[in-house]
């Protein structure tokens, strides 16, 4: 699959949108200080709505040339994922008209209130129309398919943004949506930015050429510490990319999401007991924790019941805010049986570090820590990366305890086994490196690659015993 070169920012289209509303956005300071009456969530949506307008240039993004592609095979794309990942202004790139649902209302009118009164406004403009947070809307899903159909299958008439699944696509409730859109609507993941992404990653190794075998070389780069707390606190928000604290953004998705977005999908859930299950989230990131464990962290000495624990989690999931690492599922006989409990994953390794109350200071003090936030940032990575190639992320745990952090598989069937360490002593990486091939000869079909990424390593190499070391700052698709 193309790549787009991201070292160069791409630049808007000629045809801009017809914005719903035609009003000059200004980026005066005042914008951004905090006033006696306005949370540190209000600041930061508030910035997000101003980066989402191009008021910030735009970033290309890995996602932009798998969105291209399928605008050019389904009637409309969803592009779904958690709030501030910048899926509006990715959109924007592509769409010839738009229209806003969770804007604040202009002085004329609310935009949600008129699609409610007119829904036909909603389609009216140039193609590819963009309606942006269409969940705010639930009947907005069978409008469009209807019109995709009414249009005879036409293509790329439709850009729609979520950043919650509705209730509605919960197939055992009365006002269901009555269509998935199969075939009509493409439904695209978009997670916030990788290291590549950002510019932190010079991308000179790219994991398909691992998969082709090819050679691999690059320069040598001295990473510290420091920048690696700075990645996990600072996360791959958009919006948060510069500034002097990096913590304070996560911080406040955690407390926006408790505040405004519970509340939206199920009125009903116990505030601190979702907190406590947060935490244990958070405290269990990358592990595989069992849901037992969740429960009892969680009722704080009365364990929560099952289904209770599923409902907590399924809300986090309807808001695109947990990505668990599914257990390895070879398309070939293996010898071995496997384990195929799922690894525990938040969306983005600064949430949890927000949710911890850790900080770029205090994650050193507790390296045992730092390693497994280390590992979540590595498999965010990894998985938009061989997403991207069309594959699929998982890990490998047998009932002989053996286990490997990722595996990445392609579609026709190669996989390549990675493990992940923070460090880059010659202990760690043989430690790491006998792990991998003693995994590797357990498993029928060879591995395409062994692979460590390393975040303290200083240049990709190939060692003795045909493992790659690879620092997480060398990495691309």
């Amino acid at each position: 699959m193309w790549s787009p070169d991201l070292t160069e920012w791409r630049k808007p289209p000629n045809q801009k949108p017809e914005f719903l509303r035609i009003k000059e956005l200004k980026t005066s300071e005042s914008k951004f200080k905090i006033s006696p009456n306005q949370s540190i969530s209000a600041l930061y949506s508030n910035k997000m709505s101003i980066y989402n307008h191009g008021m910030t240039e735009y970033r290309p993004r890995l996602v932009d040339s798998t969105l291209e592609l399928w605008l050019k095979t389904f009637g409309a794309v969803s592009l779904e994922g958690p709030r501030w990942t910048g899926k509006t202004m990715t959109c924007e790139q592509f769409a010839a008209s738009a229209v806003y649902l969770s804007r604040r209302p202009s002085d004329q009118f609310d935009p949600l209130e008129m699609a409610k009164l007119n829904p036909s406004f909603l389609f009216e403009g140039a193609k590819p129309r963009l309606i942006d947070e269409w969940q705010l809307m639930s009947e907005i899903w069978d409008m469009v398919r209807g019109d995709i159909d009414a249009n005879h299958g036409a293509k790329g008439m439709y850009l729609l943004t979520s950043s919650s699944l509705p209730p509605q696509f919960d197939s055992r409730r009365k006002d269901a949506v009555r269509h998935s859109g199969t075939g009509r609507i493409g439904r695209l993941r978009m997670s916030t930015m990788t290291l590549y992404e950002t510019g932190d990653s010079s991308g000179e190794v790219s994991i398909l050429s691992l998969f082709r075998g090819e050679d691999i070389q690059g320069s040598v780069r001295g990473i510290s510490l420091d920048e690696i707390t700075h990645y996990i606190v600072r996360g791959g928000w958009p919006a948060n990319l510069e500034g002097q604290d990096s913590s304070i953004m996560p911080r406040a998705y955690i407390e926006d999401l408790i505040s405004q977005d519970l509340e939206s999908i199920d009125a009903d859930l116990d505030e601190r007991r979702f907190r406590r299950l947060l935490l244990s989230l958070a405290r269990n990131e990358s592990t595989l924790c069992p849901s037992s464990r969740l429960a009892a962290d969680a009722g704080n000495g009365r364990p929560l019941d099952d289904s209770t624990v599923r409902k907590y989690l399924s809300v986090l999931d309807h808001l695109y805010l947990i990505c668990d690492q599914e257990a390895f599922s070879p398309s070939f006989r293996s010898r071995t049986r496997l384990r195929i409990a799922p690894k525990r994953h938040l969306a983005d390794p600064s949430l949890a570090a927000a949710i911890v109350g850790a900080d770029e200071v205090s994650l050193k003090s507790d390296l045992q820590y730092l390693g497994l936030l280390f590992e979540s940032l590595v498999e965010h990575d990894l998985r938009v990366y061989i997403e991207h190639l069309g594959g699929r992320l998982s890990h490998y745990q047998d009932y002989g305890n053996c286990e490997v952090d990722a595996v990445l598989s392609l579609p026709d069937g190669n996989y390549g086994l990675v493990e992940i360490r923070l460090g880059a002593h010659h202990t760690i990486l043989d430690e790491a490196a006998g792990n991998l091939l003693r995994v590797s000869r357990k498993l029928e079909k060879e591995a395409s690659f062994l692979a460590i990424i390393s975040g303290l390593a200083p240049i990709p190499m190939k060692r003795k015993d045909g493992v790659y070391v690879i620092p997480l700052t060398s990495l691309k698709p």
